[in-house]
């Protein structure tokens, strides 16, 4: 009988799609050694506001819906609630080494204690004096069995919240968990006294692209938003080109995205993820620095440890994942250009992201392995992309390469690790994005949910309102950071003024934006699965404690020579939702 993770329904079918939601390379922070100095961008109070579609007039704001009809009745709007605790223009910052900030979390802004001018009034769309209006959008989603409080709990589909209304007797957790961090975020950031209102739309699970659009297109007439944080893995250009042509900023963990992506929408859309060239760039630098160089670590082929290092690639095909196909080609482009890496093969799997596909015969990875142990294949190179059939396939011929591998936000997670054949994914590399978390009731963005609600659930909080944090927190230093007049030149302007500097804290990622760039996270580190660790269950463990790099600066040697045996688990596992299965025979395991 099929085993599921114990976070995720039984009621599953068939097949199980791990997706992070809504980010998931994400998780934060605790105390880091740097210090952000950027400073919120001042008030010009002798330049009049823009007008309300700012200097994007050109991009065709508040032109009319492209779907027919009326949108449906949103919810009756509530009032700007009162947030306890002070009054609405002052704010509780946290003393740290680094002098004030807004919050505790080492990736806050500078503290901005009280504002008390004009703050421009209606400075552009969806931004008045006293509100600024955000659609939090999801491309539907089930429910959280086992992880929300309520297991009852209604499941939303097609439908808007407004979440300054009171809340339903019946909602959603992610509701629930959105209307805390509202009130928190608010309460804890310098928003020039507005109110950051959320919205939220959960939409059908439409699997093409004009019902992508036809959501953007309802979407912005229904709430005319400011911004908007966007989830989903499929048709989401199409989401964004809609809100984008309406002057919608967009805030979102877009997995491997191009810089080309942000600069087509610059300066609308900001990803809290690296782009897929800084992925690959990343990925690239450690196999020329730590793999190419020198022979055969952890292979346990008879006879290959200390032999030159002969490669090969596997990498999707899947046409519905066109970022990880990229980010693979971009990986075998760097590595061919930086360190001269030849490829002795390349093969490729049908799906992305499943642990198990059934419309598929695990007969591609049969053909790969035995071709490549008779190739002498020592060490695979895996750019991405979540599948099981190859370490099963290697298990049953007795193939034990070295495995090298990018994170995705799901290939390196401890669930989708369980469901890899142990013999063959045991000592797996994974350079990854994600931070150390070594306690995952320490993190900062648990502390803080619990300071919005008290009382909240374990497993709501770290597997629900941790994964909704870093857009979260991204958007209100944006906002922070762009000043009273609130347009998105201000917030482009806010952004770019952060240091560049690396992070020395495993739990906090170096964030910054370069000149012509519209992501966050900078940096990765490396971690092996070990199958002993963690009491038996199996974990990976971050090297040199998860001490983070950039690009180009990883330590000289071989992948084991910076291990010890004290290196820590890293309990990042994102959080996951079951996806309806494609088509398939529900009797074929």
């Amino acid at each position: 009988m099929r085993r599921y993770p114990p976070l995720l329904s039984m009621a599953a079918a068939v097949l199980i799609a791990l997706v992070v939601l809504p980010s998931s390379l994400n998780l934060p922070q605790t105390n880091p050694s740097q210090t952000l100095e950027y400073a919120p961008v001042p008030p010009e109070d002798d330049e009049e506001p823009p007008p309300p579609s700012g200097n994007l007039s050109a991009l065709g704001l508040g032109s009319s819906s492209a779907i027919e009809g009326d949108a449906p009745e949103l919810p009756g709007a509530g009032e700007i609630p009162e947030i306890p605790g002070k009054s609405p223009r002052t704010k509780n910052c946290v003393n740290t080494p680094e002098g004030p900030r807004q919050t505790a979390d080492p990736l806050a802004p500078p503290c901005v204690a009280d504002f008390r001018g004009d703050n421009g009034g209606a400075t552009y769309q969806g931004v008045d004096a006293e509100e600024v209006r955000i659609l939090v959008y999801f491309q539907g989603f089930t429910n959280y069995v086992n992880i929300c409080r309520d297991p009852n709990q209604s499941t939303p589909d097609k439908q808007y919240f407004d979440l300054a209304a009171p809340p339903e007797d019946d909602e959603h957790c992610i509701i629930r968990v959105l209307r805390n961090w509202q009130n928190w975020f608010n309460d804890r950031y310098q928003t020039y006294n507005r109110f950051v209102h959320f919205f939220v739309y959960v939409s059908g699970e439409g699997r093409n692209a004009e019902e992508r659009r036809a959501d953007a297109a309802e979407n912005y007439e229904k709430i005319k938003p400011f911004a908007v944080i966007s989830t989903g893995s499929s048709f989401t250009e199409e989401y964004l080109e809609v809100m984008t042509r309406r002057g919608v900023l967009n805030f979102g963990s877009f997995a491997a995205r191009s810089a080309d992506f942000f600069r087509k929408f610059a300066p609308l859309v900001w990803g809290y993820l690296p782009s897929l060239e800084k992925q690959a760039e990343t990925f690239a630098s450690y196999i020329c620095t730590k793999v190419a160089p020198h022979p055969v670590q952890t292979s346990r082929n008879p006879g290959e440890n200390g032999q030159p290092r002969t490669f090969a690639m596997w990498r999707t095909r899947d046409e519905t994942r066109p970022e990880l196909i990229a980010l693979a080609a971009a990986v075998k482009a760097y590595t061919e250009r930086d360190c001269g890496l030849t490829y002795a093969d390349e093969a490729t799997f049908p799906s992305a992201g499943f642990v198990q596909d059934n419309r598929y015969s695990p007969r591609y990875a049969t053909t790969t392995v035995a071709g490549w142990k008779q190739q002498g294949i020592t060490t695979v190179i895996w750019p991405g992309g979540l599948e099981t059939n190859f370490t099963k396939e290697a298990a049953k011929l007795s193939y034990y390469p070295e495995i090298i591998a990018l994170g995705d936000g799901v290939l390196e997670t401890t669930t989708s690790s369980t469901f890899q054949d142990q013999t063959v994914w045991d000592q797996t590399h994974m350079i990854t994005n994600v931070v150390l978390v070594a306690d995952v009731r320490r993190q900062i963005c648990y502390e803080s949910y619990r300071e919005s609600d008290p009382q909240a659930d374990d497993n709501e909080t770290r597997s629900v309102a941790c994964d909704l944090y870093p857009d979260l927190r991204q958007l209100f230093t944006g906002i922070q950071a762009a000043g009273p007049r609130l347009t998105p030149q201000s917030v482009d302007k806010g952004f770019h003024a952060i240091p560049a500097l690396r992070s020395t804290n495993p739990s906090v990622p170096a964030c910054f934006y370069d000149p012509g760039d519209y992501t966050c996270v900078k940096d990765a580190l490396v971690e092996r699965w070990d199958r002993t660790a963690n009491g038996g269950q199996g974990c990976f463990l971050a090297t040199e404690g998860g001490l983070r790099y950039f690009a180009g600066i990883w330590p000289e040697g071989n992948i084991q020579d910076q291990e010890s045996p004290d290196d820590p688990c890293n309990l990042y596992d994102g959080s996951f939702l079951v996806q309806p299965a494609p088509p398939s025979d529900p009797t074929n395991f």
